[in-house]
């Protein structure tokens, strides 16, 4: 039998989204509502808090790299370690990481594997 891909569903004014998890690169807050953007440059905005899609989505896949931004790792292409630190997905968004949440992010970098040189 063929694995089930997770699933989501966005509920807009007009339309349920059915949305595979894995799609969904990140999200942005703007005060009470997110934008998801897609893999297909798909922008969806909900009537949500991120601090709810965040309870809602994987710990273990969705990084808080600021208030604004959750972050699905599979789309990081690479995170800069300058002073500022910031992340660059594979869609060529650039997203800052703040200083109040840097340690939460390099914790979670410490639970995938790494090559170091």
């Amino acid at each position: 039998m063929p694995e089930t891909k997770e699933k989501l569903v966005l509920s807009t004014r007009d339309f349920y989204y059915i949305v595979q998890v894995e799609d969904i690169i990140f999200c942005k807050s703007e005060n009470s509502y997110t934008t998801f953007y897609l893999v297909n440059g798909e922008e969806i905005k909900v009537s949500v808090s991120i601090k709810n899609i965040e309870k809602t989505l994987d710990s273990n896949v969705f990084v808080r790299p600021h208030q604004s931004y959750l972050v699905n790792v599979q789309h990081i292409k690479y995170i800069r370690k300058n002073n500022k630190g910031d992340m660059v997905l594979n869609n060529g968004k650039t997203i800052t990481i703040s200083s109040r949440r840097k340690n939460d992010v390099l914790n979670f970098l410490s639970n995938i594997k790494q090559i170091k040189s």
